[in-house]
């Protein structure tokens, strides 16, 4: 899951919003890269509810053409490799296909945003970083995920250093362009280079480096900057519900807790939550009444909210805060849903 492209389907509004999630962990008999047989069947399943369920909902054009959109997502998502489940995000305004690198629920969620709670879980998982090589005469800057790391390269990187340039006018230029990218895109990030070359970096209060890999780096291979990095990633990612569940509880000391999801849901809508901690199977359908959830039966129901967790995930993200999804049972003292309070 690409952090760019979670962020932008958490940008989009629109009703219907389409979500299918599901697992296409079959690998095709028939050789090749595209996706398993079975694995088509089970989405076209899944996007015949799509149908049924938007009929009487929506326009009988806007319906033909949501349902058009899913096969088409479909058709372009089975001709390719498959990861462990996919997501297909269709609505009147956006279509995308996301592939996952976790199991999901299959399932079809219809509303005015995307289902995004198993790509935020999977990008906590996954872990877009950065690495930044830097040196008394360069600095790079790589993009990787589990499997590979590729450099950028373009008009501002990677940075030389020029023949005129003081040692001090070098780091303030390296310093300054990382601020740049970070704050542009803003990813956990591994610093390679000797202690003198990464000492100003690792001042960079925006940066908070979750690893450092020592020595020289400037001619050093993608594969193996990757091979350095990777373990300091997934160091990082461990601590990352440890740090979570660590800031609940400081968070009750503080008076700035909230749990459950019917507390945590008013706290949200009104923009408190700085940090949302939830189960990942954890899952609720609901109406909302008078700004309070209320539990529904009729899941399949216009007015229904297919899984009210998810709205909280992406109520939390629209207002600046932060969510962590933790693994089953971490929560079940607080209701599977816990919140850092910003007041």
């Amino acid at each position: 899951m690409n952090r760019a492209l979670l962020a932008e389907l958490q940008r989009q509004f629109c009703y219907p919003s389409v979500t299918i999630l599901c697992n296409t962990q079959g690998q095709n008999t028939r050789g090749g890269d595209d996706m398993h047989p079975d694995d088509v069947i089970s989405l076209t399943h899944l996007a015949d509810i799509v149908d049924r369920r938007l009929e009487g909902d929506v326009a009988e054009e806007t319906r033909h053409e949501i349902v058009a959109a899913v096969i088409a997502q479909i058709a372009r998502a089975s001709s390719e490799r498959p990861t462990r489940a996919v997501a297909i995000c269709v609505s009147p305004q956006y279509q995308a296909v996301v592939r996952l690198g976790r199991p999901v629920r299959d399932r079809v969620i219809i509303d005015d945003t995307f289902a995004t709670r198993d790509m935020v879980a999977d990008a906590n998982r996954t872990a877009t970083f950065r690495v930044v090589t830097v040196s008394d005469r360069k600095a790079r800057v790589l993009l990787g995920d589990r499997t590979r790391l590729v450099e950028e390269r373009g008009r501002h990187w990677p940075l030389l250093r020029e023949d005129d340039q003081s040692l001090a006018q070098w780091s303030r230029a390296v310093t300054h362009a990382l601020q740049t990218v970070n704050r542009d895109f803003p990813l956990p990030t591994v610093v390679a280079g000797v202690d003198r070359s990464v000492r100003e970096l690792l001042k960079l209060d925006e940066l908070q480096p979750v690893g450092i890999v020592p020595g020289n780096h400037d001619r050093t291979g993608w594969a193996d900057l990757h091979h350095f990095a990777w373990p300091l990633v997934v160091d990082w990612l461990r601590a990352d519900a440890d740090r979570a569940r660590h800031s609940l509880d400081t968070a009750r000391d503080q008076h700035r807790y909230a749990g459950g999801l019917d507390e945590v849901w008013e706290l949200a809508n009104e923009g408190r939550v700085e940090l949302l901690v939830v189960e990942e199977d954890y899952a609720v359908s609901a109406r909302v009444l008078d700004g309070r959830l209320v539990v529904a039966k009729d899941t399949w129901a216009p007015d229904v909210i297919d899984d009210a967790v998810d709205e909280l995930i992406e109520t939390v993200l629209r207002k600046g805060g932060r969510a962590v999804v933790v693994p089953t049972g971490d929560l079940a003292d607080a209701g599977h849903v816990g919140a850092v309070l910003r007041y």
